[in-house]
């Protein structure tokens, strides 16, 4: 099944009609409301069924979307579901909001850390990152005991490695190297 190109195509369309039409904003929501929409498995396996007709499920989409999401959204989830695609909005949703935030300069961060951030070190973290990257910075977070302490930053294709189990390898590898 062609998944991420497909996602991808209509995230690019998504995204330059939101750029023709300054609607960066618009789009983001209705896209989430669409993934929140399609979090219900009866709609969802509705819209993806081969034997409903691309008709009865612009209706439902019509009926059940018109009055929470713009005409354009509408659109998008009939055309999808037309194909048997509903499933990608989620994908279509992730990868726009990529497209969005290259567009408006913010960098994705992902920290890793052997235990949850608090509020100041996430915040000291993001601030450290930005002045790395000299960009604004969009940082998720996930843990990993075996990082044993400090932190992994991946930002783009740089990788910022000040956990405790980086250093203990280099010392272990300094001491090898110093038997031999």
């Amino acid at each position: 099944m062609p998944r991420a190109g497909s996602a991808r195509r209509y995230a690019q369309a998504v995204f330059q009609i939101a750029v023709e039409s300054d609607e960066f904003d618009v789009w983001l929501e209705d896209l989430s409301l669409l993934v929140r929409a399609l979090e219900s498995d009866e709609l969802s396996r509705f819209l993806d069924a081969p034997e409903a007709s691309a008709a009865q499920k612009t209706e439902v989409i019509r009926t059940t979307l018109s009055q929470s999401v713009g005409p354009l959204a509408v659109n998008l989830l009939a055309l999808l579901s037309s194909r048997n695609l509903a499933h990608l909005v989620s994908d279509v949703a992730d990868r726009y909001e990529l497209l969005l935030d290259a567009h408006r300069g913010i960098e994705r961060a992902e920290v890793v850390s052997a235990v949850p951030l608090d509020d100041e070190q996430r915040q000291r973290v993001e601030e450290l990152l930005k002045v790395v990257v000299g960009k604004d910075v969009r940082m998720t977070e996930a843990v990993d005991p075996a990082v044993i302490g400090g932190l992994v930053a991946r930002v783009g294709d740089r990788v910022i490695d000040g956990s405790t189990r980086t250093k203990l390898s280099a010392m272990r590898r300094d001491l090898v190297d110093r038997r031999s």
